[in-house]
């Protein structure tokens, strides 16, 4: 018998899509947490609950005008709370097109009698389902070191009802500053579009490191990690700039993309040399 429940049941839509044609990566975030709070609700729990990480793989496109719908199942339990697996899915073509693990402070009685096993498409690939980044501060030598990709303001609007940052919004940092990590690397937003050409995100973890509260100001800084084959692995890290501590950071793994065929693509030998000298290791 399955232990999955449905959670969530919508449509994509433009304003949730990027300038590649698909939904962007906050939104499933977004949907994530959702699923959790639906989730709670059916187990009996009213209380806030608090996403500390998520992992996401992304198995195939979601894009504007899509109907999807999103199965959970709680996998397992760590002291924090429970562990529940995400699965959404294209409704039209029952295609499964991303999964969110996530890790959280939810706490049910007796629910570790039922379960579920975790769908194997979920697991980590291409980076870890856990953190091994430093925990660094804003001033260090290293994070001095990284490439800035964002720094604004936490608004009301991007928070919770206990006014703590809503966990899209702070995957929505590193996602719209990956913009400018790919243009200090040499890939021109302009030129790529002209050559139809785009950059995806395949699998991402975003870990909440402590609460954020509106009017925080954020600093996010990130650095490539490795290149292997066609896949681009990055660190992402966002710093409080009042007081420089790390606050969340994540880890994700990226492809060129075409934009026509929508197949991935190799890096050229040039876009290689470039962005070779950018490579840090942690």
């Amino acid at each position: 018998m399955s232990t999955f429940i449905p959670t969530l049941q919508g449509t994509v839509n433009t304003w949730q899509c990027d300038e590649v044609g698909h939904m962007n990566v906050q939104f499933y975030v977004a949907a994530g947490a959702d699923a959790t709070r639906a989730y709670g609700v059916a187990k009996g729990e009213m209380g806030p609950i608090v996403c500390d990480t998520d992992h996401v793989r992304f198995h195939r496109e979601l894009r504007a005008g899509d109907i999807y719908t999103c199965q959970t199942s709680a996998v397992g339990a760590e002291k924090r709370g429970l562990v529940l697996s995400h699965e959404m899915y294209n409704r039209s073509t029952n295609a499964l097109a991303a999964t969110i693990v996530a890790r959280t402070n939810l706490k049910i009685s007796g629910i570790e009698n039922v379960f579920g096993q975790l769908n194997e498409l979920a697991r980590p690939r291409s980076i870890a389902d856990r953190s091994n980044l430093p925990m660094l501060h804003l001033h260090d030598e290293t994070a001095e070191q990284l490439i800035p990709i964002y720094q604004g303001v936490v608004q009301p609007e991007h928070c919770d009802v206990a006014e703590n940052m809503r966990q899209q919004f702070i995957m929505a940092r590193f996602s719209d500053g990956a913009a400018h990590l790919w243009h200090h690397v040499g890939f021109d937003r302009d030129a790529m579009l002209n050559a139809r050409r785009g950059t995806v995100v395949l699998e991402i973890r975003v870990d909440r490191l402590t609460d954020i509260k509106p009017g925080t100001v954020l600093i996010a800084k990130s650095a490539i990690t490795s290149v292997e084959g066609k896949v681009l692995t990055f660190a992402h890290f966002l710093f409080d700039g009042a007081g420089g501590n790390l606050v969340a950071s994540g880890e994700a793994a990226a492809v060129l993309l075409d934009l026509d065929a929508r197949k991935t693509i190799a890096f050229g030998d040039a876009e290689r040399a470039n962005i070779d000298p950018f490579i840090m290791r942690f």
